[in-house]
């Protein structure tokens, strides 16, 4: 017969596991956005005006934001060149329509997109979908996650626009980070969540490039950052100049070949909303 005394001890342990897994603090964290779509889609809900005073990002709650430093799953590789930074099932939420593009990271597929900015830009093609929420998440080269932010969804498909907050830790140079971007398909169901991933690294140009690059002209900076390989600068700007000059036949040129470059040939293909 086993004896009580052996078994008292051991029941402490088993109570004292599960109080730690119960009571263990979230994994996730919340990181400030900005959310802009192609003419007129996709644009954050609306939010308290204490919340749009931040200073560079559109529609920032600062109470969605908070600092994470739990150990996270490592993102899963890129699969393919439709999917840019990765995704689940088939890039759209259980209920939603089939379409000919799911959701995708303006990512490069074989390696990591280089951004010269501490806090830079991210991209990710949003289908048509009924999800009512997004969420953006960054990790380092660690799998850490650093922060994270939940915001509205509406008027999709297009493209959305993030950006990281000056009050996130900055992207050091050398480093590599991951970046992903889910729709919420279910809240209540977050296994149904909708991702795909991407990834970024901080390099650094010299002094005269920098230079050249801050007087020049738009098409002029994205002509020295595709030369530089800096990709995340560079997409940002031209989804800018498409948003603002849709009739500019060298800007969608440069836009269709800047994504054809990062293997991303199916998104290329599809006509950006005037």
């Amino acid at each position: 017969m086993v004896s009580i005394k052996f078994l008292l001890p051991l029941a402490s342990l088993w109570v004292a596991l599960t109080l730690e897994l119960v009571i263990a603090p979230s994994v996730l964290a919340r990181i400030q956005t900005r959310l802009v779509s192609l003419p007129g889609k996709a644009r954050l809900a609306s939010l308290p005006s204490k919340a749009r005073s931040h200073p560079k990002i559109s529609n920032y709650n600062s109470n969605n934001q908070r600092q994470i430093n739990a150990q996270l799953p490592p993102p899963p590789k890129n699969p393919d060149e439709t999917t840019g930074g990765g995704t689940r099932d088939e890039g759209r939420c259980p209920q939603d329509a089939v379409t000919s593009q799911p959701l995708t990271a303006l990512s490069p597929v074989t390696k990591p997109g280089l951004t010269v900015a501490e806090r830079p830009t991210f991209l990710a093609y949003v289908p048509q979908t009924t999800a009512q929420t997004a969420e953006f998440s960054l990790f380092d080269q660690n799998n850490q996650g650093i922060y994270q932010t939940t915001f509205a969804l509406t008027n999709t498909p297009g493209i959305v626009s993030f950006s990281l907050p000056p009050n996130a830790p900055p992207l050091e140079i050398g480093k590599d980070y991951t970046w992903s971007f889910a729709m919420i398909c279910d809240p209540k169901k977050r296994l149904q969540d909708q991702f795909v991933r991407g990834r970024i690294r901080r390099t650094q140009l010299d002094s005269a490039l920098m230079n050249q690059i801050e007087k020049a002209t738009p098409k002029e900076r994205i002509s020295l950052y595709r030369t530089a390989d800096v990709w995340y600068e560079a997409i940002f700007m031209l989804f800018e100049l498409q948003r603002s000059q849709p009739n500019d036949a060298s800007v969608s040129a440069a836009w269709k070949e800047l994504l054809n470059s990062g293997g991303l040939k199916s998104l290329a293909a599809q006509p950006l909303k005037k």
